[in-house]
């Protein structure tokens, strides 16, 4: 199921967003501001966020630029009464995917969010290929092998599973971890993502499916689904 925020200060107006999006099959997060949307984010994995522009504290804008900068796949879908051609080109160069204007058709607004999450989805990306256990700390093939994992290992796949296209920055692993990103030595970064490899290997997939993101951190390139609450 597709998962989207809808950032939106008129309660009202949200709660029409929330319903509606719901109706049309998306798991719907809603928020009022860009710190609760920030919230969202470390803990629900979005595929794309439906954001409204003049919210209270940070703006809309703001929000644009920090969204495309950390979550580079990420969806958004820009929802505003603002309907003059120089917010949408403004919007557009700094990040935004698409510009809608208010009032919206919802279910419009459901298909354009479908078909965005579908063209920022990696091609080749299988449902559920890998089960990562955290309570046991293993990670299952779709075929049962299981291999077991260190904590930090365990931190990092689950991080994993949890962020928009399976994908991570540097720095939002290394603070996942605990560790100071201006001081972490980050040789010790690479030989935790060298053994992962090695992991996935046993597992049977190929090193290659963890792979580096030039300039920006590391991506899983097979779905990989976190099943919480497993009996030990």
């Amino acid at each position: 199921m597709i998962k989207v925020a809808v950032v939106e200060d008129d309660p009202d107006l949200l709660e029409e967003l929330e319903y509606n999006l719901s109706d049309e099959g998306l798991s719907v997060t809603c928020c009022l501001h860009g710190q609760a949307l920030t919230q969202a984010l470390a803990t629900h994995g979005l595929d794309a966020v439906v954001l409204d522009l003049g919210l209270p504290g940070e703006s809309g804008d703001s929000i644009v630029r920090r969204l495309r900068r950390d979550w580079p796949r990420l969806g958004i879908v820009i929802l505003s009464a603002r309907s003059q051609t120089q917010d949408r080109v403004r919007l557009m160069e700094e990040g935004a995917d698409v510009y809608m204007t208010k009032p919206v058709d919802m279910r419009e607004l459901a298909l354009v969010i479908r078909a965005l999450v579908r063209r920022l989805t990696p091609e080749g990306k299988q449902e559920q290929v890998l089960v990562l256990l955290p309570e046991r700390q293993q990670l299952i093939s779709a075929h049962g092998t299981a291999v077991d994992l260190t904590g930090s290992e365990t931190t990092v796949l689950a991080r994993l599973a949890r962020a928009t296209g399976q994908q991570l920055s540097r720095r939002q692993i290394i603070e996942a971890l605990g560790g100071d990103y201006l001081q972490y030595d980050e040789r010790r970064l690479e030989a935790m993502i060298s053994r992962l490899r090695k992991k996935l290997e046993q597992v049977g997939l190929p090193a290659q499916s963890l792979t580096a993101v030039r300039g920006q951190g590391y991506a899983l390139q097979v779905a990989l689904h976190e099943r919480v609450n497993t009996e030990s």
